[in-house]
């Protein structure tokens, strides 16, 4: 028998019509939910007589899997064989206990299969339409053999006269196929649907849809629908501020667009055509908390990330209010704050993204809301990987030079082997040599005997917030969590960004005054607010304030812009990393993989500032091949100009234009 999935969800046969419309019915709406299962107990559910397999423990074990994951609030379950037996009920979730240990001790264990005739008892007694969603489920391996011919699939259907607008029934059979008058029930009942599924499998009892879900988080709704299933929305009164963005389920889930307030329980009704032209669906009760406004302060960042690549996020909340970052496969975040801040960073690093794929980063805040990001993309194919050293392979054994095996083709001659080894040898201790020769040339020799290491630049400071002490002392607040004072003159203006060498905050001077500090400047990129005001030259800061600070324009340069690299911030550096370079600021860092032949960085990067600097692989290291005279090259190491012809150091600094 060929197999097909389980999650393939064909209404065997096709139903007669296409089911009610995705209209949020008129009249009060179910606030809670009912699962009903009618259950085959019957020898056969244990592979005995005519069953086909012993599934009765999978079937046991899928009805409360749906149970715990649907989590509805009453439970029935009838069980049947020659007819039906006493229904039994369980409020959930204070009778967990009862339900667990009565669903472990049902056994198949009846003769004969009277499907109509309990369908019918079990439907008949099911009421309070107007407080239940209910959802019905049949779950038999059988085909009825009652011998009163008076019970049929319509009469048994039409016993559901309670039903209320929302109610749903999935008759699932087992390795069986659905009878035809069964079909033509279903299918004219406007309420039912039926799914076979392969001999030995049940399915995922929660896929099948229906019930009631509260919404707290409109950007991700976990839906009873299979991925891909077309959706559509009746927001009913709300629907000019519920949208549905995309209409496919992905993950089990799907977004809503929520605008503006809306009242606690605002319903929706949420609707999936199936592969049979049946519409199934599911109440929502939409409980959004609205999240605070976010203000995108550095739209210019390179959001192109390659594998281990970093980007900074940075916004402003209209109010102050507790953030996380949930969690997406692939991409690493972090949400760097002030304690009671506005300002806030997002940072996100690739750690795994698939190349070219795009994600959208979610911020969450009490309550469960979700706010998207600015999204972010992985680089198409990522940096190139660096040339492994590999080890020479020991000998198996002794090899013919005239060998044209897979073994032995291409391999070198033994004596041609040591002749390049040797020449190689003398090559590098020549080079040696020069390169030392070279050193003591260009300085005098140290008396130490121990050659002093350069010490490695570390990267400036990434500052989001100051501190204006009772004492009158001034702290930087670092996006790491990092708290540093600095030390300030206490009479006459003085630069920020020079007492406490944090470049970007270059510009912003202040001056000990009566009363305060007095702003007597703030940089045109730079935006330093109190509460929800920004400060401005004059105004004066009391002791014991906290102050957010935020870079407001893309880049710090008033030169022509930087092109791609815009959103890194400034000052650059230079990292060579092989045949990588990796342009790096106080926000992140952009890598580009050099392509043979000489690279200008302002056409690479689509940058005027950096035109006609050029760089090109050089083996194993990148040539500096032209340095235009606006531009300037630093060692990091001690700070000495690079000139063209010279490799780049593994770290180096760029000054622009006006900088220093």
């Amino acid at each position: 028998m060929r197999r097909v999935s389980v999650l393939t969800l064909l209404l065997a046969g096709g139903l007669a019509h296409a089911g009610p419309s995705c209209t949020l019915p008129a009249g009060p709406l179910p606030t809670q939910t009912r699962a009903v299962f009618i259950l085959d107990t019957s020898g056969s559910m244990r592979g005995i007589g005519d069953g086909k397999a012993d599934i009765f423990g999978r079937v046991k074990a899928a009805v409360n899997r749906y149970v715990r994951g649907a989590r509805p609030d009453q439970v029935e379950v009838v069980t049947f064989d020659t007819g039906p037996r006493p229904a039994r009920g369980y409020t959930l979730p204070g009778e967990a206990a009862r339900w667990n240990a009565d669903l472990a001790a049902l056994r198949a264990d009846g003769r004969n299969t009277y499907l109509y005739r309990s369908v019918a008892r079990a439907l008949a007694p099911l009421t309070a339409r107007e407080r239940y969603a209910t959802t019905v489920f049949i779950l038999t391996d059988g085909i009825d053999n009652d011998p009163d011919a008076r019970q049929n699939p319509a009469r048994a259907l039409a016993a559901f006269r309670g039903r209320g607008p929302l109610d749903t029934l999935h008759y699932v059979a087992l390795g069986t196929q659905i009878p035809a008058a069964a079909r033509a029930a279903l299918g004219a009942s406007g309420y039912g649907d039926g799914l076979t599924v392969p001999v030995g499998q049940v399915p995922d009892l929660g896929r099948l849809g229906g019930g009631v879900l509260t919404v707290r988080d409109p950007q991700q709704v976990p839906v009873p629908f299979p991925d891909g299933a077309a959706l559509t929305l009746a927001a009913g009164e709300a629907a000019d501020r519920v949208s549905l963005p995309d209409g496919r389920v992905t993950d089990g889930a799907v977004r809503l667009n929520v605008a503006g307030r809306l009242p606690p329980g605002t319903p929706a009704l949420l609707c999936a055509q199936t592969a049979g032209g049946q519409v199934r669906r599911v109440l929502l009760r939409l409980n959004v908390t609205p999240a605070p406004g976010l203000t995108w302060l550095n739209p210019g960042a390179d959001r192109t990330l390659a594998p281990g690549e970093t980007v900074t996020l940075r916004y402003r909340l209209e109010e102050a209010a507790d953030a996380a970052l949930r969690p997406t496969p692939g991409l690493r975040g972090e949400v760097v704050r002030l304690p009671g801040g506005r300002e806030l960073g997002v940072r996100l690093t690739n750690v795994g993204l698939e190349p070219g794929r795009e994600v959208t980063p979610v911020l969450t805040f009490a309550g469960g809301r979700g706010v998207p990001l600015a999204g972010v993309t992985a680089a198409g194919g990522g940096g190139a990987a660096l040339p492994q050293p590999t080890s020479p392979a020991p000998p198996s054994g002794p090899a013919s030079p005239n060998s044209s095996g897979p073994q032995g083709r291409g391999r070198l001659q033994p004596w041609l082997l040591a002749g390049l080894l040797g020449l190689l040898a003398l090559g590098g201790l020549a080079l040696l040599l020069l390169a030392r020769r070279r050193r003591s040339h260009a300085r005098p020799r140290r008396p130490s005997p121990t050659a002093a290491r350069p010490v490695p630049t570390p990267a400036p400071p990434t500052v989001e917030g100051l501190q204006y002490r009772e004492d009158r002392t001034l702290a930087l607040a670092h996006a790491d969590g990092l708290v540093t004072g600095v030390s300030t003159p206490l009479g006459g203006p003085f630069d920020l960004g020079q007492v406490g060498r944090v470049p970007h905050l270059s510009g912003l001077r202040f001056e000990q005054a009566q009363g305060g500090l007095r702003v007597l400047r703030v940089p045109a990129d730079l935006e330093v607010s109190q509460g929800a005001r920004l400060l401005e030259a004059g105004d004066v800061i009391r002791p014991g304030t906290l102050l957010g600070v935020a870079v407001a324009r893309p880049a710090r340069s008033p030169w022509p812009p930087l092109g791609t690299l815009v959103g890194l911030g400034l000052p650059l550096r230079l990292r060579a990393d092989g045949g990588t370079l990796h342009v790096v600021g106080p926000y992140g860092d952009h890598a580009l993989t050099l392509p043979p032949g000489v690279t200008d960085l302002g056409e690479a990067f689509g940058a005027p500032v950096l035109a006609g600097l050029k760089l090109t692989r050089s083996g194993a290291h990148i040539l500096l091949a032209d340095v235009p005279a606006s531009l300037a090259v630093r060692r990091a190491a001690d700070g000495l100009p690079l000139r063209p012809g010279t490799h780049l150091p593994p770290e180096a600094h760029l000054d622009l234009p006006g900088e220093g």
